[in-house]
């Protein structure tokens, strides 16, 4: 994991990155043998999206951490990562962001055709 800032937190290995960078960053982990693990996205108290994509690697967690605001599209993984289908999936329903490169995001358990953003906490979110 050559050239970016890593720091060691609370056992993890945690590098902050733009979103400009995570497809880069995601394609160095594949080179490197890891493992995709996470997409975690919660909504900070100004509203903006706090995001850490997290990956195992020879037993230990790396996570980059980012932020968007909430009509930011985020970069897709899944063609790097096939298993990231599902956490972008999830993210899209829980804080309906959208993915760049992602022809569509199919429902995993939104009832078909029900709104995304079921854990937004603003006036158009369900939470």
């Amino acid at each position: 994991m050559t050239g970016l800032n890593w720091q060691e937190r609370l056992g993890q290995t945690c590098v902050q990155a733009t979103l400009g960078e995570i497809r880069s960053i995601a394609g160095k982990m594949l080179d490197c043998g890891a493992r995709f693990v996470a997409l975690v996205v919660n909504q900070t108290k100004d509203g903006d999206l706090r995001l850490d994509w997290h990956w195992e690697l020879n037993g230990k967690l790396y996570s980059v951490e980012s932020t968007a605001s909430l009509t930011t599209p985020l970069p897709s993984i899944v063609d790097i990562y096939c298993g990231a289908d599902w956490a972008e999936r999830e993210a899209h329903e829980y804080y309906a962001v959208t993915f760049e490169g992602r022809a569509s995001t199919l429902p995993l358990m939104l009832p078909e055709g029900d709104p995304p953003g079921i854990l937004l906490r603003h006036p158009g979110g369900r939470a």
